[in-house]
């Protein structure tokens, strides 16, 4: 009696001989396509924190009062402000102490503060990622390079990109359905985790799924430059994949 998983099987087994023989025919200029394919999904993630600060922005329309940064504490106005006109503190201090800030833009200007980040964090990234990739492939008697390893792990990452648009498709949806009353910093902070907390689920499907294209991507890769046989390329790709989707619940 056939397995009722055969059709599964064999889905699972034409996309890892797809991405096998992709691997093959990439060979000849891999590493500098490689680089390529990194520089995109930099960018792309940048960007997406671009978005993110957009999207804080559109959906945020609240406006709170807070202390204003560029004054003085009290103390040192009293010290040195308000007696002596010529005191480097005399302008700051006659600002006034609290501020209407809309908590939108704030949050767009504090987001825009990771971009740096993201720029050198996806290099960093694809570096770990392949040699980590490199070691289980040798552990498991590989015989391709450390370049070849990095090949893989980019093309990897570039499902990566779909992880990002979800995520800031599930997160824009979260703060546009959202009811901001609070009128405190940290009142409103606790409705926006609450409202993004509500698509825990559908973020941990996303990342199932991008996770899923990564194996197969890895187990092709694994089987073209390493000279691995399928089932011990998966178990590699699969123990990769497990500390992927272990990292995406935290």
């Amino acid at each position: 009696m056939p397995s009722p998983l055969a059709p599964l099987s064999g889905v699972v087994g034409s996309l890892l001989d797809r991405s096998r023989a992709g691997f093959r025919r990439l060979k000849p200029g891999g590493k500098a396509l490689a680089v390529g394919v990194v520089v995109v999904v930099t960018v792309a993630t940048a960007v997406g924190v671009v978005a993110l600060g957009a999207a804080f922005d559109a959906t945020i329309d609240r406006e709170v009062t807070v202390d204003n940064p560029d004054r003085p504490p009290e103390s040192t106005c009293e010290t040195f402000g308000e007696d002596d006109e010529s005191s480097v503190f005399a302008e700051q201090c006659d600002q006034p102490e609290r501020i209407d800030v809309n908590v939108g833009e704030e949050l767009q200007r504090a987001t825009g503060g990771y971009v740096g980040y993201a720029l050198i964090g996806v290099p960093i990234w694809w570096a770990v990622f392949a040699l980590v990739l490199h070691g289980g492939a040798r552990l498991a008697g590989g015989a391709g390079s450390i370049g070849d390893s990095f090949v893989i792990a980019a093309w990897a990452i570039a499902a990566e990109v779909a992880r990002l648009a979800a995520g800031l498709a599930a997160i824009w949806y979260a703060l546009a359905s959202a009811s901001v009353d609070g009128t405190t910093v940290e009142a409103i902070a606790n409705e926006l985790v609450a409202a993004i907390s509500a698509m825990e689920g559908p973020l941990l499907v996303a990342s199932a799924a991008v996770v899923a294209v990564q194996w197969v991507v890895v187990v092709g890769g694994l089987e073209a430059y390493h000279d691995l046989d399928r089932g011990v390329a998966g178990t590699v790709a699969g123990a990769l994949a497990l500390c992927g989707l272990l990292l995406a619940m935290v």
